[in-house]
């Protein structure tokens, strides 16, 4: 073993052991802290700092559910990170299961708004990241010919998202960012979907039915235009058909949830937007 190879291998013990310390209390690193007597109060720096900085990540990711949960956050976010150790260099991601984490995870379970907000915000964060792109006009529509409309292929905007609330967070949301005083969460008589879209740098929500959640559902998972409208005949009945397609696609378009067009089959003809 050369002598780099030799300190190399001293320096990843040392960063093993040190990162052991931080996330776990293991003492061994303390040996090799200059100053032995007060080794353990420097090592505390940074072990008190870690999570701290994960919290303070939380906080920005989801300040909502910081307004929700009041002061159960710090403890229930403390709780998330010694389950869900960081593994990413980037922060942005770290919150990423913590819907998944109080959903599942006592006594923050019982409080089904908890994990919503979350669900909510997280997904507000990816609309808000999510790549630039146009969105597809009526105008662009309009020059589609008719016989090609069977065969359309309608593309989701790359911001666009839908998440299925049990409460009414969204309105906690709203009311946290205008800084008003929170109203107590109210519970739905069933699970609500909501459309999240982004338009000028903001991002934007509004609460679906659910046959309009579904609709959207199938278009969104780029079937044709002539199949969707099939099924939507079987949904809402062949004679009402033709009205809700033409109301929700306005409504779509009016809202920025979808990106262009392309042709089933491969024949493409390039996006529409």
């Amino acid at each position: 073993m050369t002598q780099s190879t030799a300190q190399s291998d001293d320096l990843e013990s040392l960063q093993r052991r040190f990162q052991d310390y931080v996330l776990h209390g293991n003492p061994a690193v303390l040996q090799h802290v200059a100053g032995a007597t007060r080794a353990a109060i420097k090592m505390d720096i940074y072990a008190e700092g870690y999570p701290l900085r994960l919290l303070e990540a939380l906080a920005t990711d989801y300040p909502g559910l910081k307004a929700i949960a009041g002061e159960e956050f710090n403890e229930l976010g403390r709780a998330y990170i010694a389950a869900c150790p960081s593994t990413l260099r980037n922060l942005r991601w770290y919150g990423e299961k913590l819907a998944q984490f109080l959903e599942s995870t006592s006594p923050w379970s019982i409080r089904s708004e908890l994990a919503d907000m979350a669900r909510f915000e997280w997904a507000m964060g990816i609309s808000f990241d999510a790549l630039d792109s146009t969105s597809l006009t009526r105008e662009a529509l309009s020059g589609i010919g008719a016989q090609d409309w069977s065969r359309l292929i309608f593309l989701p905007h790359p911001a666009t998202r839908c998440v299925v609330l049990t409460t009414d967070v969204p309105r906690a949301w709203s009311a946290q960012a205008r800084g008003e005083a929170l109203a107590p969460v109210q519970h739905e008589p069933v699970p609500a979907p909501w459309l999240l879209t982004r338009r000028d740098l903001q991002v934007r929500f509004r609460a679906m039915g659910p046959q309009e959640a579904e609709a959207f559902d199938r278009l969104a998972a780029r079937v044709s235009f002539g199949q969707w409208c099939a099924e939507l005949g079987e949904m809402v009945g062949e004679e009402n058909a033709a009205g809700q397609a033409v109301k929700w696609l306005n409504q779509w378009l009016a809202d920025g949830a979808l990106a262009g067009v392309t042709l089933q089959g491969g024949d493409v003809d390039g996006e529409a937007g």
